[in-house]
């Protein structure tokens, strides 16, 4: 009976240490539930402050760069810096456990990152901090000095007064370039991966303007007046920087300002009595051209070398001593006006965008605003005063522009992120005299320049319209670039070149003319015969084994700018055709199938390019739109 009595006892008080332990496991659990609901809230709470509070910021910036409202953004800059510490300060215990978010749907990839996103934001609120509080005393002084001057008098008084201390954020801008490259992106929603990818293009231009810094006060005329010439290149008619010279804008900053921006037709850069050089010997002999004018200064395709040559024409003809040059294309005016939203233009029919700048430029070409007069169709008279006129919408796009930027009508974040994207596409190139300035541009590779690398292949194909048309806004191009090693790997490699042009249009050109003439409308010169010079840009020590597709007494081999041979060939292609030039070579014997490596750069003006290549059996096929390729791929690039 007592050992009943004791089993009994015993198993009411298991029973009892059950429930004990289950409503202490239920208390324990809806404990952890409340302290995971109360986490994810704060969390939710911290991340919507600092969300709101950089898009506060994200908005003053956008409107008023720095310069209107100085105070209200460092009191926002402020503001965002304490909810990002609020917010870094929330997610640090959770840190060891994002990683097991990463499956989630959407937002795990973001959660996973968040080791590798708070250094991001750490040295990103730095170095925010610190622009703001370098540029903040200047700003300030020189809008007292200056209440109702325009963001385009001020923003060059700023850099200029900026300048000299922009280095101390050198190492910040390397650190925040560094943390960024080591976000994995992948699964992330396209808002966040839109941002952190766009983000290098941004610390890019940055650092380009950083090392650029303590010349910023010479290159700003703050010293003295400086010119710089902007020539406008119709990259329709290809040539070897970007396309035909088509007007010429001379800048001049004096003190940080904008005393000058006016711009002319190439062809009214020329004096009777001027005494020029001789043309290079494929423009006499292709395009009856004897001597080199300022129109087709840009023979180079290496910018630097051009620019020598069209500020030496410019300073014959004018006498201005150039400080600079700035190549833009129809692609950065495109570019440049979808950062700018809608901008009203006088004489175009509507407001002008990136969609539709390209179709109203042709249209007011064709037919000027004033006197209204068309090509097609006019008398001789009528000819001369479209010719006069056919031009005159560049200096109204480039005043309408400026207006809308001085009117608070800009977007400031998207201009300058098209900037970056015109110069990483080669649409905008730009060429210093200052030797400083020019080893920063030329370093970025934004100065329009040939780049070989050493000890690597190279490759740069240049095309140069000689046909007196607007055919390139129809010709298709693919490359195909094969490197093997026939003969065994201690044999110099052999390299075979394979470019493919297709004449599109519908149409037909009896006889090929190279007579200069315009027809009836902008589509007639499209629908041309293309009368194409090929300058093969490989590795100096090269030897051409043959050239097809192209005349025979076209082919050279000749010592090239920065250290390059050249190959050349020229060829006519009719509309509704294609031509298919091939250039077989062989390569210096350096290069062995375990020690090859590639350069391969875009011509200047030119679409994106469709790649293929095949090295010693391995391939990949592309396509290249930004200012070159490299073989092997990085690590972290994909084809």
């Amino acid at each position: 009976m007592l050992e009943q009595q004791i089993s009994t006892s015993q198993s009411s008080q298991s029973r009892t240490a059950h429930r004990t332990w289950r409503l202490a496991l239920l208390a324990a659990i809806l404990l952890l539930v409340a302290l995971i609901v109360f986490k994810g809230v704060t969390l939710s709470l911290a991340a919507w402050d600092a969300y709101r509070s950089a898009m506060q910021l994200r908005a003053m910036l956008a409107v008023s760069p720095l310069l209107s409202n100085m105070s209200a953004i460092q009191e926002t800059v402020g503001e965002l810096e304490s909810a990002y510490d609020g917010l870094a300060g929330e997610l640090q215990p959770l840190l060891p456990a994002t990683a097991l978010l990463r499956s989630v749907p959407d937002y795990g990839p973001l959660a996973a990152a968040a080791p590798a996103l708070l250094p991001v934001g750490d040295q990103g609120m730095a170095l925010l901090r610190k622009g703001v509080d370098l540029a903040a005393p200047h700003i300030a002084e020189l809008r007292a000095a200056q209440p109702d001057a325009s963001i385009v008098d001020l923003l060059p008084q700023v850099a200029a007064r900026v300048g000299p201390e922009l280095p101390a954020l050198a190492e910040d801008l390397a650190s925040l370039k560094t943390s960024l490259a080591a976000v994995d992106t992948s699964g992330m929603p396209d808002r966040a991966v839109a941002l952190l990818q766009g983000a290098p293009g941004a610390l890019a231009l940055a650092e380009v303007i950083t090392r650029l810094g303590p010349e910023l006060p010479a290159l700003l005329g703050m010293d003295g007046p400086k010119h710089y010439l902007v020539l406008v290149q119709n990259n329709h008619e290809l040539r070897a920087t970007g396309g035909f010279i088509a007007a010429i804008g001379k800048i001049t900053l004096d003190q940080g300002k904008l005393v000058e921006l006016d711009f002319v037709d190439s062809y009214d850069i020329y004096r009777n009595d001027g005494v020029y050089p001789p043309a290079p010997t494929p423009m006499k002999t292709h395009m009856n051209i004897p001597l080199m004018l300022m129109r087709d200064a840009n023979w180079s395709p290496d910018l630097p070398t051009a620019a020598r040559v069209a500020s030496t024409l410019y300073r014959s003809d004018t006498g201005v001593e150039v400080d600079g040059i700035v190549t833009v294309d129809l692609d950065a005016v495109r570019t440049i006006f979808g950062a700018l939203g809608e901008v009203q233009v006088p004489g175009f029919d509507e407001p002008l965008t990136g969609d539709n700048i390209e179709a109203q430029v042709v249209r007011l070409w064709e037919r000027p605003a004033e006197g209204d007069t068309a090509v097609g169709g006019a008398t001789p008279e009528e000819l001369g005063a479209w010719w006069e006129q056919r031009k005159d919408f560049i200096p109204a796009l480039t005043q309408a522009a400026l207006a809308h930027v001085q009117n608070g009508g800009a977007n400031y974040l998207a201009l300058a992120d098209a900037l970056h994207t015109a110069l990483a596409e080669r649409s905008v190139q730009a060429w210093l005299v200052s030797p400083t300035a020019e080893e920063v541009l030329s370093a970025a590779e934004w100065d329009g320049g040939l780049h070989p690398e050493e000890g690597k292949d190279y490759l740069a194909v240049i095309d140069t319209n000689m046909g007196y048309n607007k055919a390139d806004a129809a010709i298709e191009r693919a490359l195909d670039y094969r490197v093997a090693w026939p003969d065994g790997p201690d044999a110099p490699a052999q390299a075979t070149l394979t470019l493919t042009y297709t004449h599109p249009i519908d149409a037909d050109d009896p006889g090929c003319d190279l007579t200069p003439r315009y027809g009836n409308s902008y589509a007639d010169l499209i629908a041309r015969c293309y009368f194409n010079y090929i300058r093969v840009y490989v590795p100096l020590g090269s030897k051409l084994i043959e050239a097809t597709g192209v005349t025979t007494d076209s082919v050279s081999t000749q010592r090239g700018e920065k250290g390059t041979q050249v190959f050349t060939g020229y060829f006519i292609l009719p509309p509704r055709n294609t031509n298919v030039a091939t250039f077989t070579y062989t390569l210096p014997p350096e290069w062995t199938p375990e020690n090859y490596a590639l350069v391969l750069q875009r011509q200047s003006g030119t679409g994106p390019l469709p790649v293929t290549l095949e090295i010693d059996g391995a391939a990949m096929t592309t396509t290249l739109d930004g200012a070159k390729l490299a073989w092997p791929l990085p690590a972290s690039a994909s084809p």
